[in-house]
């Protein structure tokens, strides 16, 4: 009989299985409207929900990523009972710093790797620009979260306080607003060329 940890990470997988599959077909069917009626509704609607299915698919992937970097690394993760995977409980106290970055690194890879697949996908059609802007909406603003804290551990910094300062909702909301302001320069300045 598998143990409450096992029946967690089983109901996370399905339940993620299931939002993808959700995802998809929803995706499917506005780019079918879309390329049926191309007028301002359809292509509103199929920009903001291929954005936001990219964004939700590194996002989640990103969980994923930390949970299997923390078992690669030998750590025993328990699985949340409610929310993400992790849902902070890495205790520094238990696990050694390698193991915290193995776990951050984990994140941070699936997430990147996600978000080349949507690039891979790019074609000059909406959908997939949308697609691919929100796979790079999320690598740009969570390499300006992630990689800061794992650099300043692989420094020496302690983890805990490096990890909670440098995931703080304000710290957060501030990255994430100069990384998009550079995103959409960027964004902005390939569309005049």
């Amino acid at each position: 009989m598998p143990d409450q940890n096992q029946k967690r990470l089983l109901q996370r997988l399905i339940r993620d299985g299931l939002l993808f599959t959700a995802a998809y077909f929803l995706w499917h069917a506005t780019a079918g409207w879309y390329t049926a009626d191309p007028y301002w509704l359809p292509a509103i609607l199929i920009a903001v929900f291929s954005f936001s299915t990219a964004y939700a698919a590194c996002y989640i992937m990103h969980e994923w990523g930390h949970y299997f970097g923390a078992r690669l690394s030998g750590a025993n993760i328990p699985v949340a009972p409610v929310g993400n995977i992790l849902l902070g409980l890495f205790d520094p106290r238990q696990h050694t710093v390698r193991q915290f970055q193995w776990m951050s690194l984990g994140g941070v890879a699936a997430y990147t790797i996600t978000a080349i697949l949507f690039a891979v996908t790019y074609q000059p059609a909406l959908p997939l620009q949308a697609l691919t802007l929100g796979g790079v909406a999320f690598v740009a603003q969570s390499w300006s979260v992630d990689l800061p804290i794992i650099w300043r551990v692989q420094r020496g910094a302690p983890v805990l306080p490096t990890a909670t300062d440098g995931a703080a909702p304000q710290v957060i909301g501030r990255r994430t607003l100069q990384s998009w302001s550079l995103l959409a320069a960027a964004v902005a300045a390939l569309a005049l060329v």
